[in-house]
């Protein structure tokens, strides 16, 4: 008995700091560093999406969406739904066995300019018709690239 409350013990011990570290996660933050916002959403299956904003509020800004979603890569998209409004933007994809990560790059100033402003009035921007952006901490984003995994 008593090796088994021990060996119990052992089992908890060792799991805490994984587990700990699996709850650092840290969804809907925006973080800032170098003139460039990130943050780490999720779809509604709970894949992980990043987006990143380099220099919000100049005529040189420019948006990366980054996504894992199901299925491998078809036709060539060369929109961004964003709100229910497409947006051009260039797509890229990579397959990896039953996934893709799609890559979506707006360069369009105006429109990425238009998105952190709405941001910054506390509203949510939905993208793809799944990928909720959340508001959250942009006014005041945290210092870094990404928060620890």
């Amino acid at each position: 008995m008593k090796i088994q409350s021990i060996t119990i013990a052992l089992l908890v011990a060792i799991s805490s700091p994984s587990y700990s570290a699996f709850q650092e996660r840290e969804y809907n933050t925006w973080y800032q560093k170098d003139s460039v916002l990130y943050d780490i959403t999720q779809t509604s299956e709970g894949l992980p999406v990043m987006i990143s904003i380099s220099q919000p509020g100049r005529g040189s800004a420019n948006m990366l969406v980054s996504f894992i979603s199901d299925g491998d890569c078809g036709e060539k998209k060369g929109l961004l739904n964003v709100n229910g409004k497409d947006v051009p933007a260039t797509y890229s994809c990579v397959s990896v066995g039953a996934n893709r990560f799609e890559h979506f790059v707006l360069n369009d100033a105006e429109k990425v300019n238009e998105m952190v402003n709405h941001l910054k009035s506390d509203f949510t921007l939905l993208l793809q018709n799944d990928i909720k952006v959340w508001a959250a901490n942009v006014k005041t984003p945290k210092y870094g690239i990404a928060p620890r995994f």
